[in-house]
Parts: structure tokens; C-alpha cells; sequence
């Protein structure tokens, strides 16, 4: 999952490889507007050693004169600073209006940054992966926050949002950045709470957080997003609210300690590799509403028992690997079984179906399993 985690990121490096415009001290530039005298700071490319390697400080400018032409420093380029494993303090100009892709990934020793007053975009995994950061606050001008921004950003223990920001908001100190109209949770760090408000958790939102060990989802919960908790291998107390309407792919995959699922009657379909990978998880007892069970759903999972009383599909590798797994229900009105939706279960002992369906069921499953059916 971690390898899915860093597509986007590896995606960004080519940009990297563009040219610089010109270099003043120790930092490059590309001109961004040339009428308005604009510029960034870019990656030094294509020098063989990064020299930005070395920073241990960096305070970046908010005006640069070269060639006697004086330019505004308004950006920080795609990967600029990334994997300089020294830096460890920052210090951005007031006339910088936005961090691009990557632009601090990586960064190993960043301990704290203060963001400027007049900043309007933070772009895709920013800060990712700086594991020193303590806070971020995001002025009121912010209007675009990209995805994976502080991901593996461990020891993060506060983000808070100014008042008056029009796009996000960290309504009752919750420690996170906070979509306002949608009511989204979007970006968290490890005091990150739930307020009651919340309508969803958003994409990869708490994604490999080393501290989450309880999610207690308010009642107005409707959604969670593409691999919201995945890799949080401490939760282990789980609670979806009664409304919830969809769980998204990898939703919760591996959450090696999650013991117990509890299923609301309001889901219809278990999606992709969902709690793949659960190793903790034991009994799986799904409401009768759940009818299909994506490809890998429990791929490789812990559980011991399953009953699926409304299930008419089961994907691909859906319990591929569950090698506890010895008994399981199905339901009368199971229509498809997928291939390999049972491969490397070798624990199996028992597999009940309702009276009068046996015959249907041993079609749908590899010989080998015939033995294995009661009816009851």
C-alpha cells in the first residue's frame, strides 16, 4: 500500500528535470512571468550533485536582482528542496504565494515552518514524509490544499487553519484541515480528533498514522474515503455510525490490529481490498443488506468465521489467503462465486449453505470444497 501511496509522488520527478533560468547565491530560479517579474525556486538540475543537499538553513528571498532586472520570489518549484536530509529551519518570504509538488519533501530534519501571511496553494505531498515536523498552520489565504500534503509526517501534533479561511476550516480545535462546504476530513496529524459535523473522511486522510488507535465516527458520517485508514497498524477500536453510506477502496487495509468490523445495515457493497490484510480480524458477521463483496475484499485477513447472510457476490481473491479461516455461511441467494475468491484457504472445515442449495454452491466452487458443504 505504501508503494501506492508514493505513486503520485515518484510521478512528480520528471518535473524536476527542467532547466533553470538563471542562479543567484546559492539557489536557482525559473522565471514564471516574465512581464511581472516573477520567479520561483527551482531544483538546481542539471548539476550532478544536489547542492541543495548541504542547506542546514535556507532563508529564501522575497526579491532577487539579476542581470540588473530585479524579480518577486512567488513560488517554490516541483521537488526543490526534496531529500535534503540537513535542513532543519526555513524561512519563506511574504510574497510567496505557493508550494508546488514535493517542493519539501523528504525533508528528515524539518522540525518547524511558518507559512507566510499571503500564501494561496500548497500542491500534492509538500511536506511528505517530513517526520520532524511539530505544526503547520495554514494562513487564511490558502484556497488549494493537495493530497498526501503530510503523509508519514509522524511526530505532526498540530495543523490549524486562521479564521476567516474561505475554503477550510479546524472547527473545534480538531487538529486537522477540515473541507468546509463538504464537511470533509482531509488532512490529519496524530492529535487529529472527530467533530460531530464531519460528513466524510477524505482520501488517504489518515493513511500510515502511527498514532491513531480508536475511530469513533460521529453519527454524521456518510462517507469514507479511498484508503482513509490504511496502514494504521495500531487501530484497533473501530465504530461506523448507522447512516454511513459508502467505505471506499483500501479503505482499511492493513490494520493489523483491528479485532472487530461492525458493518451498518446502510452498506451494500464491501469494496477493494478493503480490510485486506486485517490480521487481527476473527469473526465476520456482515448485516443481510451487504449484497456483493468486491475482488480481494479480505485478501489475506485473519478471519476465522464468516457469515454472509444477503451475499450474492463474491469477488476475485476475496478471501485468498485467509489461511484461519474454517467455517463459513452462505446465503440462499448467492449467485456467483469468483474464481480463486477462496484460494489458499487451507483451514477450511465447513462451509453451510441453506437447505436445498447444495448442489448450486458445489458449481460455483472448486471441487476440492464439495466436502466441505452442509446443509442446515
Amino acid at each position: 500500500m505504501r508503494r501506492l501511496l508514493t505513486i503520485l509522488f515518484t510521478a512528480l520527478f520528471p518535473l524536476a528535470l527542467l532547466a533553470y533560468d538563471f542562479q543567484e547565491g546559492h539557489l536557482f530560479y525559473n522565471v514564471v512571468d516574465p512581464a511581472r517579474r516573477h520567479v520561483e525556486v527551482t531544483y538546481e538540475f542539471p548539476y550532478q550533485a544536489k547542492l541543495y543537499a548541504r542547506l542546514r538553513v535556507l532563508k529564501i528571498p522575497a526579491t532577487i536582482t539579476h542581470d540588473s532586472v530585479s524579480y518577486t520570489v512567488i513560488g517554490i518549484g516541483a521537488t526543490a528542496f526534496h531529500d535534503c536530509p540537513k535542513l532543519r529551519r526555513i524561512r519563506l518570504p511574504e510574497t510567496l504565494q505557493y508550494i508546488d509538488s514535493a517542493a519539501f519533501a523528504e525533508l528528515i530534519s524539518l522540525d518547524s515552518l511558518d507559512l507566510p501571511s499571503g500564501l494561496r496553494r500548497i500542491s500534492d505531498a509538500a511536506f511528505y514524509h517530513c517526520p520532524s515536523l511539530n505544526y503547520i498552520d495554514i494562513p487564511a489565504t490558502v484556497d488549494s490544499i493537495g493530497r498526501n500534503v503530510f503523509t508519514f509526517c509522524r511526530l505532526l501534533r498540530r495543523i490549524s487553519v486562521a479564521e476567516g479561511n474561505r475554503r477550510y476550516d479546524s472547527r473545534d480545535n480538531c487538529n486537522a484541515v477540515v473541507i468546509s462546504r463538504s464537511n470533509c476530513l482531509y488532512a490529519t496529524c496524530a492529535r487529529t480528533t472527530f467533530p460531530k459535523s464531519l460528513y466524510r473522511i477524505g482520501e488517504q486522510a489518515f493513511a500510515y498514522s502511527p498514532y491513531l488507535r480508536e475511530a469513533i465516527l460521529p453519527d454524521s458520517m456518510r462517507a469514507i474515503g479511498y484508503a482513509a485508514f490504511a496502514g494504521c497498524d495500531v487501530l484497533d477500536t473501530l465504530h461506523l455510525p448507522a447512516h454511513l453510506d459508502s467505505i471506499g477502496e483500501w479503505a482499511f487495509y492493513g490494520c493489523q490490529r483491528l479485532r472487530h468490523i461492525n458493518i451498518p445495515d446502510s452498506i451494500r457493497f464491501i469494496p477493494f481490498n478493503c480490510f485486506g490484510e486485517c490480521n487481527s480480524l476473527r469473526e465476520l458477521h456482515l448485516p443481510y443488506t451487504v449484497d456483493s463483496l468486491a475482488e480481494r475484499a479480505f485478501y489475506f485477513s485473519g478471519i476465522r468465521s464468516a457469515v454472509l447472510p444477503g451475499v450474492r457476490y463474491i469477488g476475485i481473491s476475496c478471501f485468498s489467503g485467509c489461511r484461519f479461516l474454517k467455517r463459513i455461511t452462505f446465503s440462499a441467494d448467492l449467485k456467483v462465486i469468483a474464481p480463486t475468491a477462496f484460494e489458499n484457504c487451507d483451514a477450511l472445515e465447513r462451509i453451510y449453505v441453506p437447505i436445498g442449495h447444495r448442489k448450486r454452491i458445489q458449481r460455483m466452487l472448486p471441487k476440492k470444497y464439495h466436502k466441505l458443504i452442509f446443509e442446515r
